[in-house]
Formats: structure tokens, sequence, C-alpha cells
């Protein structure tokens, strides 16, 4: 039997967006098989899959310093994955996060666990642009990932001061720019938290990974607040210099 809600409000698909009923698998058997996902070889700093077997990272990570490493995303951020995420972020499947934190964790057990996070961390949005699409989707992914990997979430550490432009638009320097001083940390509440956790190892999550500017400007503000470690995890990476 289904219940009234589940009519009304079916679940759907994550990545053909179609309905789904609670006696069926959350994602279509045909479907999981249209998501180009990650795997190895792929960089040791962001995740993003390198052609050549004989190197550690990514022609983009390899030429630049960057505050994390151990980065881990599930798939290439085109065809289905690519819709999908876009409705995930746009369209109101705030629901997705479930099916992307299940497939995160079953593909990156061992990188997850092994890297033994003591605070998972989401890259804010601006109240502003949170309060108009209703939710912040890394968030949202940040707090099922929370739960499979029993580790703490906060979302009011890490902020983001400063309405900024699409990170889409831009090229790499305006990239930089447009996210200079874009984040902080609330001092007051971490330093609250630090009373009784660890800030050592960071999992700092994102949606898509791209050129790794808005990763690395929230990378260095929690680096001088004390954090030693940080990987990020996404759901998508975007194609990018692979040699």
């Amino acid at each position: 039997m289904y219940s009234i809600l589940e009519f009304l409000y079916p679940p759907r698909c994550p990545i053909c967006d179609g309905v789904r009923f609670s006696d069926e698998p959350v994602c279509c058997p045909s479907c999981i098989e249209q998501v180009s996902y990650v795997s190895a070889p792929y960089c040791m700093c962001c995740g993003r899959p390198i052609e050549r077997d004989d190197r550690e990272f990514c022609y983009d990570c390899s030429r630049k310093k960057r505050n994390y490493s151990g980065g881990v995303s599930l798939g290439a951020y085109e065809g289905a994955l690519k819709e999908s995420v876009l409705r995930f972020k746009f369209h109101g499947r705030e629901e997705f996060a479930s099916w992307y934190a299940e497939k995160l964790t079953e593909r990156y057990e061992k990188e997850l666990f092994r890297f033994h996070a003591t605070l998972i961390l989401p890259v804010p949005m601006h109240k502003r642009k949170e309060r108009r699409r209703g939710y912040n989707q890394a968030a949202s992914l940040a707090k099922e990932l929370s739960e499979r990997l029993s580790v703490p979430v906060r979302s009011d550490i890490l902020l983001r001061t400063r309405y900024t432009e699409p990170q889409k638009n831009l090229n790499d320097v305006a990239r930089l720019q447009n996210l200079l001083n874009a984040f902080a940390v609330e001092e007051e509440k971490l330093t609250e938290y630090k009373k009784n956790h660890s800030i050592e190892r960071v999992i700092l999550v994102d949606d898509i990974y791209t050129t790794g500017s808005t990763m690395e400007a929230c990378a260095r503000v929690l680096k001088k607040a004390g954090v030693e470690r940080i990987m990020p995890v996404t759901i998508a990476v975007a194609g990018g210099y692979t040699e």
C-alpha cells in the first residue's frame, strides 16, 4: 500500500527524475549505468580523473598550491549526472542528496573512513541566495554524509560573508577575485565547538568541483583557523586539465 503523501509527492529517480515507489530501488537500474563515475587513476588532490596512471596529480593541481588534498567526486559533470545535479541545485530536488551520499560512501568507503574526519562542513551559500532557493544543496549533502560516516556536521562555522557572482561565467583569475574575502569562520561558534571537539581533519562538501577556486578560498580560511587537513567531497567534477 502506498501512502497518500507518496501518491501526491512521489519520490523521484535522482538521475532521470522519473517517479519511483517505496518497493522500488531509489534509482532506476538502467539509470545507474548512465553516470560517468570517477575511477582510478584520479588526482590525489582534487579527485579529477587523469589519463596517465604514472601521475599523482592532474595538470591543474600540479601547478597550483592547494590547501586541501585527497578529494573525491562521484562522477563527471556531464550527461545524466549533470542534469541530475542541476535539478538538485535549481529545481527543488533536495531529496537527491541522500542517493548522492549513499553512492559516495559506497565508492569511497576506504578513503572517507581512513581520513578520520572530525568535522564535516558544507561550502556556505549567501543568506540571500539560500532564502531564494530554499536550501543550501551543499548543506543537504553534508548532512546525509554525516549520518553515514557518523561525523558531526556544522553549517554555522564556515560562513559566506558577501554575495558573489556565479563562478560559471568567470575565468580562473576572475574566479579568485570574485571570492576574495567571501568566506570567514564564525569565531564564537568555532571556539564553542573546539571546547569538546577536534577540528584537525575536515571534510569540505560542495556540489560541483570546477577549477577549485571555491574550495581553495574556503580551505585558506579554515587553515588559518587551525584546521590541519581538508578533504574535498563533491557530487560531480567538471572537466579540466588532465595532462
